[in-house]
C-alpha cells in the first residue's frame, strides 16, 4: 500500500465510497471508536464520550501545566551544563513528531548538544530513513543510524505476531518493537556517555503503554540515561505539528503524512487485528486524541473505515502478506497460530 496514495484516497474518494459500502462497524459519533471495540449507547456515543461534562482524558492532565513545563526546562538546562560531547540523544523515527521535537528543542534550548539516534529495525521504508537524514541536516544535528540489530528485530517481531493469542497488535507487536528500539537507544546513549534519551511518545501513548500520566514526563533508571518525553509536556495538536514540520521543510515533501508509517508492519498489524478483533487496536489511542481535540476526527475515522473495508474485501490482506513474508509469515499462518485469549497453545 502506497501511503501517499492511501491518504489521498481516504481524503478524496472514501467519503463518497463509504456511502455505498454496507456492513461497516458503527462508530462513536463524538470520537471514532468502533462498536466492536466498545459498546455504543442509544445516542451513538461510547461510554467515555457519554459521561456528563467533558470526556475525561485517558492520561490525567497535569495539575499545574506551567510548573510541569518549568521542571522540564530545568531538566534540560541542567543537562546543558554538562561537559559531555552530547547532552541528549533524540530517538529520531523519521516521522513528524520526532522531527518537530528536534526542531523545538534546538530552538528553545540552543545550548543542549543533541545527537539524533535512528534505530533501523529493518522495516523502515526508504523514505522514512531519508526523512531522518533531512531532519538532522536541516537542524544541523549529528545523526547516528543503528542498523546492526535487524536480525534481532526480525526474531522479536516474528515471535510477537505468533504470540498474539487474541490480543491486539498495538499492545503486543508494536509494544515489542518500541521496547526494543528504546532498549537499544538507551544502550547506545549509555555507551556514549549521554545522560538523557528523548523519546517521541505522546502523553496518551505514555499512559497506555508505559502507565506514565499526570505531570510525569521522565523515566529514571539507576545507572542508565534518564528518558524524557517532551510531547507529554507540550501536548501539541497533531495537525499543528504537521503544519509546522511542513512549514520548516523538516521532512521530504509528500512524506509527512500521518498514514506514512515508520514501519512497514503497521498495515499487517491492522489487518490481523481486524480479522481477529473486528477493529484496529490502535483505535483507542486516536479516539482519545479526538476527545481531547488534538487530531482530525474525520481523517482518522476514514483511515480506520478504509482499513476495515480493504481488509474485508481482501485487497489489504495481499499487501500485508508481502510485508509479512520477510518474517517468514503470512496473515493465514498468524491466524492459524492463534488460540483463544487466555488459552495455552
Amino acid at each position: 500500500m502506497n501511503p501517499r496514495f492511501f491518504e489521498w484516497y481516504v481524503r478524496r474518494v472514501w467519503p463518497l465510497q463509504r456511502l455505498a459500502v454496507r456492513g461497516l462497524a458503527r462508530r462513536c459519533r463524538t470520537c471514532l471508536i468502533s462498536e466492536r471495540c466498545t459498546p455504543l449507547g442509544r445516542d451513538g456515543r461510547c461510554a467515555e464520550c457519554a459521561r456528563p461534562g467533558s470526556a475525561p482524558a485517558v492520561a490525567a492532565p497535569p495539575a499545574d501545566p506551567a510548573a510541569m513545563e518549568r521542571r522540564f526546562d530545568d531538566t534540560l538546562a541542567r543537562a546543558s551544563a554538562g561537559s559531555e560531547r552530547y547532552h541528549a540523544a533524540l530517538l529520531l523515527s523519521g516521522g513528524k513528531d520526532s522531527a518537530y521535537i528536534l526542531h523545538r528543542l534546538r530552538t528553545s534550548h540552543p545550548g543542549l548538544r543533541l545527537l539524533c539516534l535512528t534505530v533501523d529495525n529493518g522495516f523502515m521504508p526508504a523514505a522514512t530513513l531519508a526523512n531522518c537524514t533531512r531532519a538532522a541536516a536541516r537542524t544541523g544535528t549529528d545523526l547516528l543510524v543503528l542498523g546492526a540489530h535487524r536480525a534481532r528485530f526480525a526474531e522479536t517481531l516474528r515471535a510477537a505476531f505468533l504470540d498474539l493469542r487474541g490480543r491486539g497488535a498495538y499492545g503486543v507487536v508494536d509494544h515489542a518493537d518500541g521496547s526494543l528500539i528504546f532498549q537499544l537507544g538507551r544502550q547506545a546513549a549509555a555507551e556514549l556517555g549521554i545522560p538523557l534519551v528523548v523519546g517521541g511518545l505522546s502523553w496518551v501513548q505514555l499512559q497506555r503503554i508505559v502507565g506514565l500520566g499526570g505531570d510525569r514526563f521522565a523515566i529514571e533508571e539507576p545507572g542508565g540515561p534518564t528518558q524524557i518525553f517532551p510531547l507529554a509536556v507540550w501536548r501539541t495538536d497533531e495537525q499543528d505539528i504537521r503544519a509546522e514540520v511542513r512549514r520548516l521543510g523538516l521532512l521530504n515533501p509528500g512524506h509527512d503524512s500521518p498514514v506514512a508509517t515508520n514501519s512497514e508492519l503497521v498495515l499487517p498489524m491492522c489487518v490481523v487485528d481486524l480479522l481477529t478483533l473486528g477493529y484496529c487496536s490502535f483505535e483507542p489511542e486516536f479516539a482519545q486524541l479526538v476527545r481531547e481535540g488534538k487530531t482530525d476526527r474525520r481523517l482518522w475515522r476514514g483511515i480506520f473505515e478504509a482499513l476495515e473495508h480493504g481488509t474485508r474485501s481482501g485487497r489489504l490482506v495481499a499487501d500485508a502478506d508481502r510485508a509479512l513474508a520477510r518474517l517468514g509469515l503470512s496473515v493465514a499462518t498468524i491466524l492459524g497460530s492463534r488460540s483463544p485469549a487466555g488459552a495455552t497453545p
